[in-house]
């Protein structure tokens, strides 16, 4: 049996490549955006300077007296935002700086929660609890309702509802999020009126009034993302179900004339857990990669939606930098969870690990 040291270091192990998974993911987005960084640090610089120039000390200086004032302070503010380091060390320190959670001051955009703040970590923490909150709703909603039918469809292979499932799953998983979005959009909202179009301005109010606002907002995407994503999610859990009841012992219990329930609930979903469970995480994290476009169709004010605001409309570096280190953290760190739960869950995923490490 595999000892307790070795299930730390195994599990210290996949934290470790996760942590170099994150650095390197960080680096790449740090390279890819250093060009616009340094132009808007230098935009930056120029804005300081024009606004300690517009003081009377500063104002009362002939021409030559000025040109040297500016020059130093240009040169201070540069060697302060590490402008005139080599582009490979001002990359790794960029990259260092997102890694210890230095997400630096953003330079248009601003938190939603009406401070006005432009610290960045503020900023994502404004908006992260709204996507939490829409994808893991939509995640219960769908799991459990995948886990159910896809208990029954297994229990009647080959019936009309085992057929339908088949058919629906491929149907439903096949379609866009973002194009069944729209349809919803337009159908729901456009043509019956019974949802909000957008959930944007999200709800001020307190108290109650402001729970009833969100979840009126949350119903029409949580609907797309749970149409979009059950099917798959029952089907998978019907055909790792339906392997598990052909194993010998299942067998001998139904011979044994252990109540069904029982073989099921019991016997065949305990030893079906882990796969089910991993997957499960596993389709959590890709509905969230899903983000972007989701909260941009639903106009709903969270991470997705910032990270298009930040890219192609303010092109803020600082908010892109600090949204992939939370976005890649949530991804890799899922799998960690995902890998930990399964070898909770399967002991010879444990023997594996300790031939491993």
């Amino acid at each position: 049996m595999i000892t307790m040291a070795a299930s730390l270091k195994y599990f210290g192990v996949r934290i470790l490549n996760a942590l170099v998974v994150l650095f390197i993911v960080l680096f790449i987005i740090s390279a890819a955006f250093s060009t616009l960084a340094d132009e808007q640090l230098e935009y930056h610089i120029d804005q300081q300077i024009r606004g300690r120039a517009m003081s009377p000390e500063i104002q009362r200086l002939n021409e030559t007296a000025y040109a040297r004032w500016r020059n130093r302070t240009e040169s201070d503010l540069r060697a302060r935002y590490g402008l005139d380091d080599p582009l490979p060390q001002r990359i790794v320190d960029r990259t260092i700086r997102t890694f210890m959670l230095d997400f630096e001051e953003a330079h248009s955009i601003t938190a939603a929660d009406g401070s006005g703040s432009q610290d960045v970590f503020r900023i994502i923490m404004a908006v992260l609890p709204r996507t939490i909150l829409l994808f893991t709703t939509s995640a219960t909603i769908y799991i459990l309702l995948g886990l159910v039918v896809g208990l029954k469809a297994a229990q009647r292979a080959g019936t009309l509802l085992d057929k339908a499932l088949s058919i629906f799953g491929m149907t439903a998983s096949s379609m866009p999020m973002w194009w069944l979005g729209m349809l919803a959009v337009l159908i729901f909202a456009f043509e019956l009126g019974w949802f909000p179009a957008s959930a944007y301005p999200f709800p001020r109010e307190e108290g109650l009034t402001y729970y009833r606002g969100v979840i009126w907002r949350m119903i029409l995407p949580t609907a797309v993302i749970v149409f979009n994503l059950f099917g798959a999610r029952a089907w998978a859990t019907r055909n790792l179900v339906t392997d598990v009841l052909q194993d010998d012992y299942i067998m001998a219990a139904r011979a044994k004339g252990v109540p069904e329930r029982k073989v099921i609930y019991g016997h065949t979903l305990k030893t079906a857990a882990p796969p089910i469970i991993t997957t499960a995480i596993l389709t959590f994290l890709m509905s969230i990669g899903g983000a972007m476009i989701t909260e941009i169709i639903f106009g709903w004010p969270g991470m997705g939606r910032l990270y298009f605001q930040a890219v192609f409309e303010e092109r803020d570096v600082p908010v892109v930098l600090g949204l992939t280190f939370i976005t890649t953290f949530m991804y890799v760190f899922g799998y960690v969870i995902a890998d930990m739960v399964y070898g909770l869950l399967d002991p010879r995923v444990e023997v594996g690990a300790e031939k491993s490490v």
